[in-house]
């Protein structure tokens, strides 16, 4: 086994000296070798580490679990700007030891297990070290289970693999929710360019009451699906769009071949695994993006 960490690791415990005698030490191993640290836990775990890093914890940066974890998209962003600034700074590497957001469902524990899959492909390429904490008082089974599947290595009594891992591509697609048909959305001529769905959306938001900035994400985020649609699926097949009980959906259907990868658009662009940009701003811009694939093209459904 090596002794070496590698980018996204895992390490489990059930006490909280056994967060501090491992997670301390990983810390400031991290500031003696001039790497930017950071720490994303809660505010009582912080307080544990910092008085074990003593005069150390001032130079570790501290994120707030439990505002920063919305949801993936945005974490995986937000990740990724972050360590982008740390290189552009001068860090030669960054060092986070950071912990999920308590799952009390199903639906979160499926969220979050997706979420920790995808930071394989998404930061592969980066230099970091990525340790994941996993509190078995505090995550329920479903958690458990998905981190053994989604760490590569652990660093629990020494660095070694984890022969539990499973690959990013099913892990996304074990839970992700096939998405359902939905009622109530209206047709639209499917011919329309870009300016002319951005006037059509704009004229349906306002009349829907949807908020404007909501509105203008979906706007950029429907532009970049119709631009896909025309770029590799053969143009526009349908578009329908309308209120779906709380939110707004806008439905673009293409001529394509369809889209057989779970991890489309949730990779940062750059990253070495991402296609394009298009599915990835669409992604950041709405609530929530469903894919589905036949034998008559792609549809993506957008909701904000």
């Amino acid at each position: 086994m090596s002794p070496a960490p590698g980018h996204h690791n895992m390490y489990e415990y059930g006490e909280d000296s056994g967060l501090v005698d491992r997670v301390a030490p990983f810390l400031a191993e991290g500031l003696a070798a001039h790497e930017a640290v950071v720490l994303v836990v809660d505010p009582r775990k912080r307080a544990l580490l910092d008085e074990a890093l003593g005069a150390l914890a001032g130079q570790v940066d501290y994120v707030d679990r439990d505002t920063y974890y919305t949801r993936p998209e945005d974490a995986l962003a937000g990740y990724d700007a972050q360590v982008r600034r740390y290189l552009r700074d001068g860090a030669r590497r960054v060092r986070v030891f950071g912990e999920l957001p308590l799952c009390r469902t199903q639906e979160q524990s499926d969220t979050w297990i997706r979420y920790e899959a995808l930071l394989n492909p998404a930061f592969a390429h980066h230099p970091v070290t990525i340790v994941c904490g996993l509190d078995v008082r505090e995550q329920p089974l479903s958690v458990l289970e998905g981190s053994w599947q989604t760490h590569p290595r652990t660093m629990n009594s020494r660095w070694s693999d984890n022969g539990h891992y499973h690959r990013p591509e099913d892990i996304v697609r074990a839970h992700t929710p096939a998405p359902e048909d939905v009622v109530g959305l209206r047709a639209v001529p499917a011919d329309l360019d870009a300016r002319a769905l951005s006037l059509l959306l704009r004229a349906e938001m306002a009349a829907a009451k949807v908020a404007d900035s909501q509105a203008e994400k979906m706007i950029v985020a429907a532009g970049e699906v119709l631009a896909n649609a025309r770029h590799y699926g053969g143009g526009a097949r349908g578009l329908r769009i309308g209120r779906v009980g709380e939110r707004f959906v806008c439905e673009i259907s293409d001529h394509g071949p369809g889209l057989d990868d779970p991890l489309a658009g949730y990779l940062p662009p750059g990253s070495g695994h991402a296609r394009g940009t298009g599915l990835w701003v669409a992604r950041q811009m709405t609530r929530r993006l469903d894919m589905v694939s036949t034998e008559r093209g792609l549809t993506t459904r957008l909701w904000v």
